[in-house]
Parts: structure tokens; sequence; C-alpha cells
């Protein structure tokens, strides 16, 4: 049987489309829409912020309490921030550590605005005192439910799209991605069901406060720039066992910050012991991370890159934060910082090494969403270096603030030197207040550079100089 010319060339061209019917543009729209809404709340949340230690130091300066700026603040923080802009990265991650398309990404793009809906309404609700003055958020019962809703967004789609995974090597990014979207429903829905008791209420909202900033926020946040700073450093990860160790032992000591900020109160004794000793793996995780990208730029660390500084910078942060968190753990140090601004110093450090590791990730990530270079490397540095100063200043003055009023209670107590009641106890308050109203001044620097990063980003997105996209083709499962 003789072929043509012109038959072979059918048939070739017939291949041809049908390879083309095959082929897949990912467009990342719901990294890209989900990075602007975080970016958002990021700015509002530091406003926020600021204003709640504002009242805290001054009361009466504003017209709503701490207390109500305080669960404002961590509502648009934690919930509009950190579960938007590291759903961003989630998304931006699976479909090239995969090799296929993200999955239910219209539904994603079709669920923000409700998202957002329900964020706006949680922070009113609390505003206009109908919060319940639980942890982290105040929130009432009955608006628990969509914000859990909100919480399980990334769980579904980041499930399907690991499962049919192409790329037979699991890279570390995807460990911390998939514990964190399993894990962040579930600790919420545990933080919120019925207690029975008062002491298992609190302990429920500091487990949640711990398993979120831990679990769900370093985590995530640390597995983005496992795949940032390779990409921006031109190095591969130096290694795969320290990645094994910093994902094992956050897992391991995520939540036990949480019952450690009642150790030597109310719960039982086992309990405290568990959580010095599992407390440790904290730490333990912050450590390995550190050096496992530290070693990974270390031969040739790019001159003036501020993706690769914000990334090492903020896991220097997390690691300072997470061994105060470990030693503050054992009961010897858990009796003078206990129930004292030690642990919101400790927050602001975590907050401060986060908000570095979301840089990182934003200004790698936005060339290849939108095609446009970071607006300034040059701003882009100096928000670095205020972010890092200015947080680091700020949680270690409010720790200071803390231990220095946990070192008056117990002279109080012990020594009679001081008096822990009535007008004496004005005295011997007195060095923490000046070290709380400097903690204030240090946040006004750091919600400075939080708002500079949001800029960076936004301008970044909409302004920044054109360059070339990463056009993501996957063929189709």
């Amino acid at each position: 049987m003789t072929t043509t010319a012109q038959e072979t060339t059918t048939t070739d061209n017939a291949a041809a489309a049908e390879a083309r019917s095959e082929i897949f543009f990912a467009p990342d729209t719901a990294a890209s829409r989900y990075l602007f809404a975080g970016t958002a709340f990021l700015a509002l949340g530091a406003l926020l912020w600021l204003a709640a230690m504002a009242s805290m130091r001054f009361p009466g300066l504003l017209p709503l309490s701490f207390g109500h700026l305080r669960a404002m603040a961590l509502i648009v923080l934690f919930l509009g921030w950190l579960v938007l802009g590291l759903a961003a990265a989630v998304f931006y991650l699976l479909p090239r550590l995969t090799a296929i398309p993200l999955q239910l990404e219209k539904q994603l793009n079709l669920a923000l605005p409700l998202a957002v809906t329900v964020i706006v309404v949680a922070v009113a609700v609390v505003g206009l005192g109908f919060g319940d003055g639980g942890e982290p958020f105040s929130l009432p019962w009955w608006w628990d439910l969509p914000v859990l809703a909100v919480t399980a967004l990334p769980l579904g789609p980041t499930l399907l799209t690991i499962r049919a995974r192409r790329e037979g090597v699991v890279y570390p990014s995807l460990w911390f991605a998939a514990a964190a979207v399993i894990w962040l429903p579930a600790l919420y829905l545990i933080g919120n069901l019925p207690q029975v008791s008062s002491l298992a209420h609190a302990l429920g909202d500091l487990v949640l406060t711990a398993g979120f900033l831990n679990v769900w926020a370093v985590g995530l946040a640390m597995g983005a720039v496992y795949y940032v700073v390779p990409k921006a450093s031109g190095q591969p990860l130096a290694s795969r066992q320290l990645a094994k160790v910093g994902y094992w032992s956050l897992l391991f000591g995520a939540i036990w910050m949480g019952p450690a900020q009642l150790v030597a109160g109310p719960q039982p004794e086992w309990l405290q012991a568990i959580a010095a000793v599992l407390g440790l793996a904290l730490p333990l995780s912050a450590v390995a991370n550190a050096t496992n990208l530290a070693l990974t730029v270390k031969d040739r660390w790019p001159a003036g890159n501020p993706i690769v500084l914000a990334a090492v910078t903020g896991s220097g942060v997390i690691a300072l934060a997470s061994l105060a968190a470990g030693l503050a753990s054992f009961r010897s140090s858990a009796v003078l910082v206990g129930f004292t601004l030690f642990w919101e110093g400790i927050y602001v450090l975590f907050l401060a090494g986060i908000a570095l590791l979301f840089a990182a990730f934003a200004w790698q990530a936005i060339p290849n969403l939108v095609g446009r270079a970071l607006a300034s490397t040059e701003r882009a540095l100096g928000v670095v270096r205020l972010v890092a100063i200015s947080g680091t200043a700020t949680g270690i003055l409010l720790a200071l603030s803390g231990l220095i009023t946990g070192v008056a209670w117990s002279g109080a107590g012990f020594t009679g030197a001081f008096e822990n009641v009535g007008a004496g106890w004005l005295q011997s308050a007195g060095l923490p207040g000046i070290f709380a109203g400097l903690a204030v001044l240090g946040g006004l620097f750091l919600t400075w550079g939080l708002l500079g990063l949001a800029v960076s980003i936004y301008r970044s997105l909409t302004s920044g100089k054109a360059t070339v996209q990463e056009i993501l083709v996957i063929r189709r499962p």
C-alpha cells in the first residue's frame, strides 16, 4: 500500500492538533486575586494592631477598648491576611510542583468575595460588641460557622491537586502545604467546640492561636520560601533532611505554645510537663529551617536581593520567637512571664517574621503571575530592614515589659519588697509601663514597615515595569 505525501501531511497535522488540544495554559487567577485581597487586609490589620497597642498603653485614648481592637486586629491579620494571602501561596505552588492545573480554580475565584464578606462582617460583629471574649477572635458561635468555611477554602483544591500530581518526587513545600490546609479547619473546629469548663475553653482558645500561627502561618510561609529561595538565588535546596526535621518538629511542637501559657496555672501537672517538653520541638523546627535556608545561599549570596534577604531574615526572627516561647514553657520561667505582655511580644515577633516570609513569596511570585517586575528593589530592601528591626525591637520590648512585671509580682509575693495591690503597685509597675510605651513607639515603625510592604506589593502588581511572564503550559490529566 502506497502512502502519498498529502496523506502523511494530513496525519501529522491531526496529531499536532490532538497534542495541542491536550495542552492547558494555567492562568494563575486564584493566586493573583487571593494575593491582592490578602495584601489589603495586611495594611488594614497593621493599622488596627497599632490602634490596639496604643489603647493598651493609654486607656481611653480611642473610642474602642483594647479588648475590642485587639480582637478586630487579629481577625483582619489572621483571617484576612494570613488565610487569604497564604492561600495565594498554596495556589501558586501547587501547579508548579505537581505538573497539573490547580483544581477547582473557578470555584475558588467565586468564593473569594464571599470570604472577604465573612471577614468584614466578623470585624463589625466584634466592633459592635457582640463578641464572646474568647481568644483569638472573640467571635460568637453563630459567626464561627461561616469563618470555619473560610478556613476550609484551600482544603479541597489542595488535596485534589496533590492527589492527581504527575511529579513523582514530592518537594518539601508540598509537605507544609498539605499539613497546613488539613490542620487549619480542624484546629478552628476544635478551638470552638462547646466546652464543659472554663479551663477547657481557655485551653481550646490557646491551642487554636498557637496552631494557627505555627502550623498554618509559619508552616505554610516556610514551605513557600523553600520554593522561593532556590528560585531567587539559583542554588538548590541545601538539605532535604533538614527540611524533614523542620517539618516534623513543627507538627509535634506547634500547638504546645498554647498550653505553655497556662503553666503554673489551673491546668493539670501532667499537661504542664508535656507542654514544656514537646514545646522544645518548636525552636528545633525554626532553627532547622533557618539553617537550611542560610546554607542554601551561603556560597553565592545575591547582593541586594530583597527576596533572599526577606526569607533568611524572616526565618531568623521566627527562630528567635520560637526559642523564647520554648524557654517560657518551663515552670521556672512561666511563673514570671505567664499572664503578662511577654506572650504579646512573642506574637509580634512571629507576625514580623511571617510578614518577611510573605514578602519573599509575593516579590518572587508577582512577575510570574502578572508579568510585572518588582516596583523598586531599593524600597523593598528598606522594607525588609524596617520590618525586621522594628518588629524585633517591639517584640523584645513587650517581652521585657512582661518579664519585669512578673519579677515585680514574684517580689511582692515572696519578699514583700513590692506592693502587688493598692497604691504601692503603681511604683512597682512603673518600669514595665516605660517598656510598654517604648513598644508602642516601635509598633509605629513596624506598622510603617508593614504598610510599605503592602504598597510595594500593590505597586508591583499594578504598575511594575513589564517583564517576562511565566506561563504554565501543562498537559491535561
